[in-house]
């Protein structure tokens, strides 16, 4: 049974930077022998009742979002092996909608379900030094929170950084090209 690792793009744009970065990080990964998804966040936040949480009940009844596309979304992220979160940067953080998909795992973090999970953190700015590494920050504390394992551009090979940071246009920028490669690399060591 081959492993699994899904890509969120938690950007407005379904077909944009994110989107493209998160493709490229997906076929080399597929090209190892991995099974791959990538989910566009922005309809599954429309399937739920509201889109961001509103703490109706503690612990986490589910009742906003159970039966819909987000809850397969999060499904998904429990049996993912690796969780690729991508995101523009948005005022120098992640995207609300990534925001409301990482306060909808309530009910996942009060079962531990995303403990020692890999993950790890994608993004893109309109500028060089654009809010990318406070991004990625922002993504990674989010992913503390939930119990993930972080994983980040350090391989084999050497040392490296936070996540793949690119500046738009994305399949441009031959440093977060190479970024997507050596992360990939290092998902694969973990993975298997």
């Amino acid at each position: 049974m081959s492993k699994k690792i899904i890509a969120v793009n938690a950007s407005p744009h379904k077909d944009g930077d994110t989107a493209f970065m998160l493709k490229t990080a997906l076929d080399i990964l597929n090209k190892k022998g991995f099974d791959t998804e990538l989910i566009y966040l922005q309809s599954a936040l429309n399937s739920a009742k509201t889109p961001f949480c509103m703490c109706c009940s503690s612990p986490c009844s589910k009742a906003c979002y159970k039966g819909t596309e987000l809850e397969t979304v999060l499904d998904k992220m429990e049996k993912a092996d690796c969780v690729i979160f991508g995101s523009p940067v948005y005022f120098g953080v992640m995207t609300a909608q990534l925001k409301c998909l990482f306060d909808k795992t309530r009910d996942a973090r009060s079962r531990k379900a995303f403990v020692g999970k890999l993950g790890c953190a994608f993004v893109c700015g309109g500028s060089l030094f654009g809010g990318q590494e406070a991004t990625v920050r922002s993504i990674h504390d989010a992913m503390l929170v939930d119990g993930f394992t972080i994983v980040g551009t350090s391989s084999q090979n050497g040392a490296g950084h936070f996540g793949v940071c690119a500046r738009h246009p994305a399949n441009a920028d031959e440093n977060a090209l190479s970024r997507i490669d050596i992360i990939c690399e290092r998902i694969a060591e973990e993975v298997k």
